[in-house]
């Protein structure tokens, strides 16, 4: 059991509670209160594995690593060993044998490759005297390239170079200065110019994860935008549907207007469509912190995509042409007029 002093519900102050890793449970030792149940552990665990009959050896095992997060399974895998000899068993040596050998058929090579990367990254780090942060970014890097089809691991001396090329990229990201030419020297006899073409993979790499990451994170921003525009504007919840949809279909199109000044646009199209829910584009521009003319070019650029953008449920086809290209033409009319 294991005491700590955490803050008690019934008790309202802190107290000593007991951690009972037996049951998972953190109760408190002034009123017995539960606070918690069912704690996870995430650290290693031992075990001892000797049978009752021999009591000689009782040093306990460890079953396994923590979890890793970078990587797929999590590094909870089981491993099937071979038979060893003069050991009795009651599953017997053959079906032994033939697990080791489905298991090694279904085995995940690549995930193997990453481990290697991370034991050989862990050997330069150690080597360099870098602090485990350069170590924990340098293994991030390894682990992108388990989602790349054109840059999958490779044994013998090309990991060793994307594991040089990955701590180099590190200790650039975290400023400390470590020359090509030190992490060669503990890169296992990998040569500096191919280090530099793994650096050049790496960045390609990066890069591309940094362009789905930012247009995820359009998409997200847009979405929230799209709930409080929708509620200062007091839009029922039939336009708030239509314009969720409209917003993530219109992001497979090429336009270039940032994501206020085409939520806006939307909101305005879905809005004159309807016959009772109608809302100004000044009061939208508003809201959205758009200006009119914005808003009216971005419905300009969107009108050629509206039909594939506003949902077929909200309006027909007839009916988005018909009031859209009624407003567009409007709009050019007075221009022209002034």
């Amino acid at each position: 059991m294991l005491m700590e002093e955490e803050t008690c519900l019934d008790c309202k102050r802190p107290t000593i509670t007991v951690i009972d890793h037996s049951s998972g449970d953190t109760i408190c030792s002034e009123c017995g209160l539960v606070l918690e149940a069912h704690i996870i552990e995430y650290s290693e665990e031992w075990r001892t594995f000797a049978s009752d009959d021999n009591r000689s050896d009782r040093d306990p095992n460890r079953v396994g690593a923590p979890t890793n997060p970078l990587l797929k399974s999590g590094n909870l895998v089981t491993v099937i060993e071979k038979p060893k000899e003069n050991v009795s068993s009651v599953v017997s040596k053959d079906d032994i044998s033939t697990l080791c050998r489905t298991q090694n058929q279904v085995k995940n090579h690549e995930e193997d490759l990453i481990k290697k990367a991370f034991e050989e990254i862990q050997r330069m780090t150690d080597a360099l005297y870098l602090n485990i942060a350069v170590n924990s970014r340098a293994c991030e890097i390894v682990s992108k390239f388990g989602g790349h089809a054109n840059t999958k691991l490779r044994r013998g001396k090309k990991l060793y170079a994307v594991c040089a090329a990955s701590v180099s990229m590190a200790c650039r990201e975290l400023k400390l200065s470590r020359t090509l030419k030190e992490i060669a020297m503990v890169a296992n006899g990998v040569e500096l110019k191919d280090i530099r073409k793994s650096s050049m993979v790496i960045k390609r790499v990066l890069e591309s994860d940094q362009a789905s990451v930012s247009a995820a994170q359009a998409i997200i921003n847009t979405g929230e935008l799209v709930r409080r525009f929708c509620s200062k504007l007091d839009i029922s919840q039939r336009e708030i549907m239509a314009i969720r949809e409209a917003v993530e279909k219109a992001e497979n199109f090429d336009i270039r207007r940032n994501p206020k000044s085409v939520l806006a646009a939307i909101i305005f199209m879905i809005s004159h469509i309807s016959q009772t829910n109608r809302r100004p584009i000044r009061e939208i521009g508003i809201v959205a912190e758009v200006v009119e003319n914005t808003i009216k070019n971005s419905v300009k650029d969107m009108y050629p995509y509206a039909l594939k953008i506003i949902p077929n449920w909200y309006a027909c086809e007839a009916e988005i042409i018909k009031r859209l290209d009624g407003v567009i033409t409007s709009w050019d009319s007075a221009k022209n007029s002034v």
